[in-house]
């Protein structure tokens, strides 16, 4: 026998073996650490560009891979990574303690038995199986929990999370055992196989752990003395224990602050044997949860102190180390407190409410009145509150109201369950799918997924309404494309919807940071940001929706939005209400053009004034030679900055022409077309197709809004010149086709819940609209007719008459000409023209008197049946009936 050759010396002896034996394994420990190194390294190169098993790659990484160890080492990273997913680490690691351990084993001279115990060697070998199967156990364990828990790093996996052993036996342990049961088991199995495999006792190591709890805990340890020093220096550096201070009422807690007096006969003693505090001090420390900024203190919650981290010199003890402190070294930062104290009687601020814990649920903003006194400018900035006279114009947000209970958001336990849930239910169809990503909102949480390969999307939108009823939910709303990703998304209601106020809206950054007078603020995304457009770049709008579907709420918020942006001299509104309920709240702004128009017929008119005015609009930006509104006004404004004025060039007086000034741009808003059609007919729809067409550069607007979103309501005229669209729940996915072209406005919530459509871009965006009540609509009214009467503006609803075109300067193809006739006040003008003249045609009278051509037909037709000329003839002439007054 012969005892070992090692540095360790060890008496353990073994059989007498050869040279060749000894360099055997020595051999096979070398050989298996460069095996383990080179895994190692091919693991942390790992890329899924490179050309491997489970991916061709690229013709440059096909070339050069990016793998330390070339194409094997991705080969082998790939095949690890596919297997075992993340999981993989834990075998390296396993691996590591176990060579190790067979290292220890070979330098103290162990070795295999000797070759004739067979009894041993059955043993040997059965214990290895049972360790090969243990580690199989743990990695199957950990494989389950990186597939249900880590599948957010799944993209840098070359297949799903926890590896193609995870993708397997997940869902199987999620069937039987639910997402939390599954990943219970799993972690009991993973401990319980590392204390087995690895060789070592969990008790053990929590017995170690209280052994060094308890030795950390040890009063009599120096490192104690001096924390309580540090902690003694703090009490009485802080406000509280200056004789300013108040006394507080204190509630009892489990740890204290000992007394000065109580610290000194501590210090003084030997660290080896600390006095005990036989008495509590006064001042207490509570330990409680930190409340978002503004939420302040909660009722019924006693003020207690609580000490607050300064980087004074008192505060930092300067007794940190390990070493016991002196009682000197603790008495001088006391007497420099003492020293102090007057500076430190101002009220002690807590700035804890900044940072700190934050609750999983929303801050309500603060309630409406409870600010009022502060001006506009709080809600808009300095710089966008505009005045007149000394007055604000512009209303301030604090006449909205805000939210008076705080709002619950999804927990990511939620986000995670339903995950699963949505890809278990979808399996059961036959349909496989991946849930990527989760995005809560205030009302609906899209779950956004990638079908696996060779699914179709088809056979999702098929399934939304088995899906729906399998999750128990109301509706499903399935987006097939979504811009930037390749994947598919479902949009799942949530349990408990959040109310979105206008108040949020009209004071986030992306409404008040916007410049633009006619921005509108529809209400928030999925994700819960607000959303707000322009109407000058939209620059029309078409909405359609049900009858509580929350169309008119969302209308509401639309024109108050306008009415926080600009002033009466700025836009002015004109406002059709068929149904005289909705719009009539509104009567007697400044804003308005004229009274709200209740009567289809005067709402014909006032249709007809408007496209007057974009003609007569055109014919000025055409003379001063500006492309639209904007210029206009800027180059009126330049004229007045610099002391001129602009003549009207269509005057009639031109030696004397009136001075022009900035126009406002003209928002006509119709609450229900669908009435306005089937009073007025084919009229209405060539006079809005007429300013859809035209009106932008005018800066005449339109928002028509419909609960009937029928083909002879929304006409194919009237969609293709207005290439905005909202549309509210509907009815039915023919309505959802009418007004979006597509699909999905049918499967929407309701009260608010809407499909937002900018032009040319044909994809919808889900937003859920802001809430406005009638008692904010009232009092915001209220506060706009303070600031000042309306001025309607004459002949808006009775067409254009004589004095109002010296206004107005011209009549353009006598849409907003009189009522024609004997009782048109031009008539008596064109009798005379057209007697003196002798002649009798259209062209000739329009020219003369510069009327619009329909206006001057119909006085010719007039004068017609009063004899005064002939029909028309063959030749298309009319003759003079009455003779010329020389004859």
């Amino acid at each position: 026998m012969r005892f070992s050759n090692n540095t360790f010396n060890s008496t353990t002896y073994l059989p007498q073996r050869g040279i060749f034996s000894r360099f055997g394994q020595d051999a096979l420990l070398f050989a298996a650490l460069v095996a383990w190194v080179g895994w190692v390294c091919a693991l942390l190169s790992y890329s899924r560009a490179d050309h491997a098993w489970s991916s061709s790659g690229t013709a440059a990484t096909a070339a050069r891979p990016a793998n330390w160890l070339g194409q094997a080492g991705a080969y082998l990273a790939d095949v690890s990574y596919f297997l075992l997913g993340f999981s993989v680490w834990v075998l390296v690691a396993v691996l590591a303690v176990f060579w190790w351990r067979s290292f220890r084993n070979w330098m103290r001279g162990g070795g295999l038995p000797a070759p004739d115990a067979s009894l041993l060697m059955l043993r040997l070998w059965t214990r290895r199986l049972l360790w090969m199967l243990g580690l199989a156990g743990l990695l199957v364990a950990s494989t389950v929990l990186e597939w249900s828990r880590l599948y957010s790093l799944e993209h840098l996996l070359p297949n799903h999370s926890g590896g193609a052993v995870g993708y397997w036996m997940g869902p199987l342990m999620m069937r039987w055992l639910g997402d939390t049961g599954s990943t219970v088991a799993a972690l009991a199995v993973a401990l319980a196989l590392v204390s087995w495999i690895l060789g070592f006792s969990w008790g053990r190591v929590a017995e170690r752990i209280g052994i060094w709890v308890a030795r950390v805990a040890d009063p009599s340890q120096p490192w104690s003395l001096n924390a309580r020093a540090w902690w003694a220096g703090k009490v009485a550096n802080g406000p509280w224990n200056t004789p300013e201070a108040p006394a507080r009422t204190q509630k009892k807690s489990g740890f204290s602050i000992p007394s000065e007096p109580e610290l000194m006969a501590e210090t003084d003693a030997p660290a080896s044997e600390p006095k005990p505090v036989k008495k509590k001090s006064s001042f207490t420390i509570r330990i409680e949860r930190r409340l978002p900024e503004g939420e302040g203190t909660r009722a019924g919650r006693t003020d207690t102190a609580r000490p607050e981290t300064r980087d004074s010199d008192s505060a930092s003890g300067k007794g940190r180390t390990g070493a016991a402190v002196p009682a000197e070294a603790v008495a001088a930062p006391v007497a420099r407190t003492h020293a102090n104290e007057p500076e430190l009687g101002a009220p002690w601020k807590d700035t804890s409410t900044g940072t700190g814990f934050k609750p999983s649920l929303v801050s309500p903003p603060a309630k409406a009145g409870a600010s009022k006194s502060k001006p506009a400018a709080a809600a808009h900035g300095s710089d966008s509150v505009v005045t007149a006279g000394g007055r604000g114009l512009l209303p301030a947000t604090e006449l909205l109201d805000s939210l008076a209970v705080r709002q619950e958001t999804v927990t990511p336990e939620t986000l995670e369950m339903t995950s699963r849930l949505i890809e278990k239910k979808l399996m059961d169809f036959g349909v496989e799918v991946h849930v990527v990503e989760a995005l809560p909102g205030p009302v609906v949480t899209r779950y956004e997924i990638e079908p696996a390969v060779g699914v179709k999307g088809a056979q999702i939108v098929n399934l939304s309404k088995d899906l729906a009823r399998s999750l128990s939910l109301m509706s499903i709303r399935v987006v097939e494309t979504i811009p930037g990703k390749n994947c598919m998304a479902l949009e799942l209601p949530n349990a408990r919807r959040q109310t979105i106020q206008l108040k949020e809206i009209l004071s986030s950054p992306v409404y008040l940071n916007s410049g633009s007078l006619l921005t509108v603020g529809l209400g928030k995304d999925i994700v819960g940001q607000p959303v707000v457009a322009d109407l000058a770049k939209m620059p029309h709008c078409l909405v359609a929706g049900t009858t509580g579907s929350g169309k008119s709420v969302g209308i509401n918020a639309m024109i108050l939005s306008i009415l926080y942006k600009a002033e009466p001299k700025d836009v002015r509104l004109l406002m059709i209400d068929p149904k005289m309920l909705e719009m009539a709240i509104y009567e007697g702004i400044p804003h308005l053009l004229c009274p709200v128009v209740t009567d289809m017929k005067q709402a014909a008119q006032g249709l007809n004034w408007c496209v007057a005015e974009m003609e007569r609009r055109y014919k000025l930006m055409s003379k001063l030679g500006v492309r639209n509104l904007a210029g206009y006004n800027a180059k009126i404004k330049a004229a007045q900055n610099a002391g001129k004025t602009v003549g009207n060039p269509f005057s009639l007086t031109p030696e004397d022409p009136e001075p022009l000034g900035e126009l406002p741009h003209i928002v006509i808003v119709i609450d229900e077309l669908a009435d306005l059609m089937m009073v007025v007919g084919k009229k209405i729809e060539e006079l809005i197709a007429r300013l859809a067409q035209k009106a932008r550069a005018a800066g005449i607007h339109l928002i028509l809004a419909t609960q009937r979103p029928s083909v002879d309501v929304i006409t194919g005229l009237i969609k293709a010149n207005v290439p905005t669209r909202i549309a509210f729940q509907v009815s039915s996915k023919i309505d959802s086709r009418t007004i979006l072209d597509q699909m999905g406005a049918e499967t929407l919530l309701g009260m608010g819940d809407m499909l937002y459509m900018k032009g040319g871009t044909g994809q919808p965006v889900r937003v859920h609209g802001a809430f406005v009540s009638d008692n904010e609509v009232h009092r915001v009214v209220e506060y706009l007719k303070s600031q000042g009467e309306p001025d309607y503006v004459d002949g808006v609803l009775e067409g254009v008459s004589a004095e109002s075109e010296s206004d107005w300067a011209v009549d353009f193809d006598g849409a907003a000409g009189g009522e024609g006739g004997e009782k048109d006040p031009m008539y008596d003008q064109a009798v005379e023209v057209v007697l003196k003249d002798r002649k009798a045609s259209i062209s000739y009278v329009q020219r003369k008197l510069r009327i619009g051509y329909n206006r001057a037909a119909r006085l010719l037709e007039d004068m017609e049946k009063a004899g005064l000329v002939s029909p028309l003839t063959s030749s298309g002439q009319r003759d003079i009936l009455v003779p010329s007054r020389g004859d």
